[in-house]
């Protein structure tokens, strides 16, 4: 047994001991989306009979995975079953695609990009959840190296056209996305035969999965679409902004009406003016890409740190991949093919605007997306001097912006849970405008309204700026403080503190949440009292998302 072959089995099994470890040892995430899926899976919902319209609508191919894995004899509970087996399926993922990597840019080249994928512990943290993210991450992975290496043989084209449609119909934003990828590529080539084979196959697929039970909607023509995209119109994706939700007196009645709502909330979004609403969208185009889904890692102190500091990693390799594909992606044959990044970059951020921007959403593309970032910089060592310094600046430049808005980076979420909790955020100096009128808005708010949930925001001194006694419009995500000139002028004078002071009714179903920008991003906050920022769900550190500009609201 050579050295190399020793050196990729020990590779190949910390890999696995990194998805396997948490798969036996974590707390399954189940939400109320897992909790459905896991009952629609064993009752055939959704597979042999319709699945009754909602705002979670059924996946298919996801629904026939879970009623598989659950049948393994893995553990004792369903929901560990699936963990486990999803886990090692998205393991085999990365493993199988950096084996192809290895042998088309070297055994370096592939290893380096074994070790990101696998240490890029957002992925991993999706395995513990029974959701979709995993499963379908584990296909789009494989398809992604297909757009790379196009198959040459009609057999790999079909198997790669019926890699589409499973993804598909496990999430159909994802599949969309990889039939444009791998019809771009193919129409590129000039490969029309390939084309039509990948498109058939698909329409075939689609076809005939679209003839079962469960894929027929219940008289809803959208099957459930019109929901997520009129979720996707709220500020800033906090659905109470949009309530009352409208209502129709059956599904295609619900469907139109929920389409019309949509329509309208576009119009006013997109005429409003002024920096809040440039701000929303940025935010709405980047979030999904840039920001990071909630997971509580306190089940191990070494595990929590590590997904730690891969979250706080995990935009700079995005940002070091998107100035790859844009630095390299003509320098010659091989990395022409990387030009799909490109494209896969604007059709997650069109989908964070189409379908909301959740990171939970874009999370199964982003291992692609280092895919393709990687297959550029293996351009570096060949380049002339001044594009390697070209796609530097580039980084440097796309960092730079990052700074600039780095409330799309927040994390979700942090949480109030409790009367009397006090929060305190520094503004260093100057970051307020120097002279009023001036605004600063606050992003905080209850997933339910009317709540008794309240709080006080202090300034310096304890003087008070803001009452939730008087505001009668929190459904909206964030709070806004007309700022007294006293304030403006101690800013100018040197950095000032705001503190957020809960008061009133909390529970179970009554509490507060708030997104953190990540360190070190922003000036950090720090509850008192606490070590952690958020000790309700597990966020250590980080800074609330504010921001003040001259003006009123």
């Amino acid at each position: 047994m050579t050295k190399r072959t020793v050196f990729a089995a020990v590779l190949g099994a910390f890999g696995l001991a990194v998805y396997l470890w948490p798969a036996v040892a974590a707390p399954v995430v189940l939400w109320s989306d897992s909790t459905l899926d896991l009952d629609w899976a064993r009752k055939g919902i959704g597979i042999f009979e319709p699945a009754p319209r909602g705002d979670h609508p059924a996946k298919l191919a996801y629904l026939l995975f879970l009623r598989g894995a659950t049948a393994l004899p893995l553990a004792e509970s369903e929901a560990r079953r699936a963990v486990i087996v999803q886990s090692v399926l998205l393991w085999a993922a990365i493993a199988g695609t950096s084996l192809v990597f290895a042998r088309k840019q070297g055994a370096a080249a592939g290893t380096a990009l074994y070790i990101i994928l696998v240490l890029f512990l957002r992925l991993r943290d999706s395995a513990s959840a029974v959701m979709s993210e995993a499963f379908s991450a584990a296909l789009f992975l494989p398809l992604a190296a297909c757009v790379l290496w196009l198959p040459r043989r009609l057999p790999g084209v079909l198997v790669a056209g019926l890699g589409v449609a499973i993804l598909f119909w496990a999430r159909p934003n994802l599949g969309a996305i990889a039939l444009v990828l791998l019809a771009a590529r193919f129409f590129v080539e000039k490969n029309w035969t390939a084309i039509l084979a990948v498109l058939a196959v698909f329409a075939a697929a689609a076809i005939s999965v679209g003839l079962l039970p469960g894929a027929r909607g219940k008289g809803d023509p959208l099957r459930g679409l019109s929901y997520p995209l009129l979720e996707a119109t709220a500020d800033y994706y906090w659905r109470p902004s949009i309530e009352p939700w409208p209502h129709g007196d059956s599904p295609r009645e619900q469907t139109r009406e929920e389409m019309r709502r949509t329509a309208e909330n576009w119009k006013t979004r997109l005429a409003a003016r002024g920096p809040d609403a440039r701000r929303e969208l940025v935010w709405r185009a980047l979030h999904g890409l840039l920001g990071t889904e909630y997971y509580d890692a306190r089940w191990s102190r070494l595990y929590a740190g590590a997904t730690f500091l891969s979250r706080i990693l995990a935009p700079v390799l995005i940002v070091a991949s998107l100035a790859c594909l844009v630095g390299f992606s003509l320098a010659g044959a091989e990395t022409r093919a990387s030009m799909a990044g490109l494209l896969l970059c604007f059709s997650l951020v069109v989908q964070d605007l189409v379908l909301g921007s959740n990171p939970r959403y874009v999370l199964p593309a982003l291992p692609a997306f280092l895919l393709f970032g990687a297959a550029a910089a293996s351009s570096w060592k060949d380049a002339f001097v001044p594009r390697k310094l070209w796609t530097l600046l580039l980084f440097l430049g796309l960092m730079a912006g990052l700074v600039a808005t780095r409330y799309v980076l927040d994390w979700q979420w942090g949480m109030i849970e409790a009367p009397g909790v006090k929060l305190a955020q520094p503004i260093p100096k100057g970051a307020l405008p120097p002279q009023g009128p001036a605004t600063l808005h606050l992003r905080i708010a209850s997933p339910a309204v009317p709540t008794s949930a309240g709080l006080d925001v202090l300034g310096p001194g304890d003087r008070l700026l803001y009452s939730s006694l008087d505001d009668h419009a929190r459904q909206r995500p964030f709070i806004t403080i007309p700022l007294p000139a006293w304030l403006l002028q101690a800013n100018r004078r040197g950095a000032v503190e705001l503190s957020l002071l809960s008061r009133g009714g909390y529970g179970p179903t009554s509490y507060l949440l708030f997104p953190v920008v990540p360190p070190p991003w922003a000036s950090a906050a720090r509850r008192e009292g606490s070590p952690a920022l958020s000790p309700a769900t597990g966020v250590r550190s980080g800074s609330l998302d504010w921001w003040a500009h001259p003006g009123g609201p």
